[in-house]
């Protein structure tokens, strides 16, 4: 079975596979590059994910499933996040970096449940996976459970007792600390959420981790510029982010990082490419200005980090698959896996 095959399978399915803007064109051999699997995203929608401020954690949790099962193309929850785990061993740190600075909009529990389950499947120990921010307080504030114990999965911020920052690192002519939970983490996935912000512009994967610094107020000059590329540069960083979800449930599209959400875009973004995905969430974000009447120009800081080789910010390089995931009262996950494990890239 080819991949034009199994589009059309499983749309007979129930479930729709709706063109992006850039939908992926594959040749004969049915393969992406190397490039091109790096810059390619794939969108988790359902449209009643969201209703109002509040999401349906059944619905959320099958968006993220075949998020990640459409993105790597395996047909087991579990295989497609080991898949991404590159080297993984039994005693490996896998920690998740949220975003909780605005409790009103943060990444949804809902969202990272569904992934603990899924990394879990994947045969990564409860007990060495990690939820973290920089504190207990915005974490708690945000609907986390803390927990530093030896049991379930452990959630807590930088400033919990023995962890805090240590690792020094020049970023942009400036001094920050790493959060230790970052160095001492073998595989990061960063959750970040889709938000304006009033001086880089836009908050998505690559600002998330002023989250992960002791003192991100000092990079904030220039528009975050170049401070947010060469962070994202370092190598802490770079070589331990194993996947970028965004949480594009709800969205903040002026005013932001703080305030309530504004507008519901149903969807989780999978990508690899931190660039890719921030030049996506710009879009998505200048698309609903756009509606209104005003622009929001690109931030400086994608065009910078393309040209230090984190990602890619070119469009005709972006690949985009979307998956609209329509309510049916059938089993998405057990419809479809057949169908979807036959796919070979």
């Amino acid at each position: 079975m080819n991949r034009r095959e199994f589009i059309k399978n499983i749309s007979k399915a129930g479930i729709g596979l709706a063109a992006a803007p850039a939908l992926i064109e594959l040749g004969n051999n049915n393969k992406l590059s190397a490039q091109e699997a790096q810059s390619r995203l794939f969108i988790s929608n359902h449209p009643d994910s969201a209703q109002g401020a509040r999401v349906n954690p059944d619905l959320v949790k099958t968006m993220v499933d075949m998020g990640i099962m459409g993105f790597t193309g395996h047909g087991n929850v579990g295989d497609a996040w080991r898949s991404v785990l590159s080297g993984f061993s039994q005693n490996d740190i896998v920690s998740i970096k949220v975003n909780c600075i605005n409790r009103a909009l943060s990444s949804h529990p809902e969202v990272i449940n569904a992934i603990t389950s899924g990394l879990i499947d994947a045969g990564v120990k409860d007990n060495n996976i990690i939820i973290w921010d920089r504190t207990n307080h915005e974490l708690t504030s945000s609907g986390y459970s803390y927990n530093k114990g030896d049991n379930g999965v452990r959630c807590f911020g930088t400033n919990e007792t023995g962890w805090g920052y240590e690792q020094q690192v020049r970023v942009g002519g400036r001094n920050v600390r790493l959060s230790r939970i970052l160095t001492k983490s073998d595989h990061i996935i960063n959750v970040p959420v889709l938000k304006d912000h009033g001086i880089a512009g836009v908050t998505l994967s690559m600002k998330n981790h002023y989250g992960s610094v002791d003192n991100p107020g000092s990079l904030h000059d220039g528009e975050c510029n170049p401070y947010i590329p060469e962070l994202n540069n370092v190598p802490e960083i770079k070589t331990k982010t194993r996947i970028i979800v965004l949480d594009a449930i709800l969205g903040i599209f002026s005013g932001g990082p703080g305030g309530q959400p504004q507008f519901a875009y149903n969807s989780l973004i999978f990508a690899q490419d931190p660039v890719a995905l921030d030049y996506q969430g710009w879009k998505i974000l200048n698309s609903e200005r756009q509606s209104r009447g005003w622009n929001l120009p690109m931030p400086k800081h994608i065009d910078t980090a393309a040209k230090l080789g984190i990602g890619t910010s070119n469009p005709d390089n972006i690949h985009i698959e979307t998956l609209n995931l329509k309510d049916q009262s059938v089993d998405f996950q057990s419809k479809i896996t057949t169908q979807w494990g036959a796919l070979k890239r």
